[in-house]
């Protein structure tokens, strides 16, 4: 069982934000929903990576990644998030990606260890990011034994599964303001990590958004979580990159997911590299040219408007995708709680 500390230096020094509401993408979420689902993954058999994502990415990069303050250029307002590890260890950077994406190397005893009740996983997402929770929700229906239990912005109450709370604390359908964007946001998340030690784990999942964040946008993201995850060491806090479906912005998309690939490579961060899984099936990486530039572009076999595919459960992609995205979720797991093969 998890038991969180609370740092009031932190908190003070840490996140004193003036934030004012970021300029966020449009985006046809889904109706507020929980559920079961399971599944596991494996990849590579080398376990976590480390790096910025070698070989499965690349495309035009900008950003230092390193800076501890930032400015809002949709706000003016600045951002001080100097609370961060004074002390990062580049050793420590984990990346899950395509490499992680299937069932192999989870051994049973892993599963059941991941479904023991022992942790709670929080997450806060919108359509794409429900992506990892219907493909769990599909596996488990094919097999049973990868249960998978969400419960709306609280934590589930089944056994034999694993656990999610899906949310925050009165929704399900989460922008960054209302996670890591506004001190509102970084305040629920705090409640909600004070008030249920049994927490170990907390994600927020881009949605189509990415695409128009500045430099300084992302940077505010990256040290927000830092400085959370000073305040509440017993926690691991899970960065993501955003999604590779849209040309749209694509060059800055492109950049904006390499910033945060580069920053959780030398800050020793736990990274789920969700556009990586997006632009790679079949052990081929699909790429664009948007504005003269070739950037990773999501992959045809999970396109809804490739010929044959159909979307599923509103996510934007196909349920091939999803399933896809749930495996790597669960290799990340096994392999941050040292049980996978």
């Amino acid at each position: 069982m998890n038991k969180l500390f609370c740092n009031s230096t932190i908190i003070v020094a840490g996140l004193s934000l003036a934030l004012g509401v970021l300029a966020c993408g449009e985006d046809d979420s889904p109706a507020d929903q929980s559920g079961t689902g399971g599944g596991a993954t494996a990849g590579s058999g080398g376990g976590a990576t480390t790096g910025s994502g070698g070989a499965s990415t690349s495309g035009s990069t900008t950003g230092s990644g390193g800076a501890s303050t930032s400015t809002s250029a949709s706000s003016g307002g600045v951002t001080t998030a100097s609370g961060g590890d004074p002390n990062p260890d580049p050793a420590n950077a984990r990346t899950f990606d395509h490499r992680h994406a299937s069932l192999d190397g989870i051994p049973a005893s892993c599963t059941e260890a991941l479904k023991s009740g022992d942790f709670v996983f929080h997450y806060a997402h919108r359509s794409h990011g429900f992506q990892i929770i219907v493909g769990a929700e599909s596996i488990e229906a094919k097999t049973p034994a990868y249960a998978f239990e969400t419960e709306y912005c609280d934590v589930p109450q089944q056994e034999g599964a694993f656990l999610m709370w899906d949310g925050m604390i009165d929704t399900n359908l989460i922008p960054g303001e209302e996670y890591w964007a506004t001190e509102a946001g970084i305040s629920d998340v705090r409640t909600i990590l004070e008030e249920h030690p049994e927490i170990r784990y907390s994600m927020w999942a881009w949605s189509s958004e990415i695409s128009e964040q500045t430099e300084e946008d992302v940077q505010r993201y990256l040290d927000v979580l830092d400085a959370l995850g000073q305040e509440f060491p017993e926690v691991t806090f899970i960065y993501m990159t955003g999604p590779g479906d849209e040309e749209y912005n694509g060059v800055n998309r492109t950049a904006r997911n390499q910033q945060i690939r580069d920053f959780c490579r030398d800050h020793g961060k736990i990274l789920y590299d969700f556009e990586d899984l997006d632009v790679h099936a079949d052990g081929e990486r699909h790429t664009a040219m948007v504005d003269g530039v070739e950037i990773p572009m999501q992959h045809p076999q999970y396109d809804v408007e490739t010929s044959g595919n159909t979307e599923y459960e509103h996510t934007h992609t196909t349920q091939g995708a999803c399933e896809n995205k749930a495996m790597a979720f669960w290799r990340m797991m096994a392999e941050l709680e040292g049980c996978a093969q």
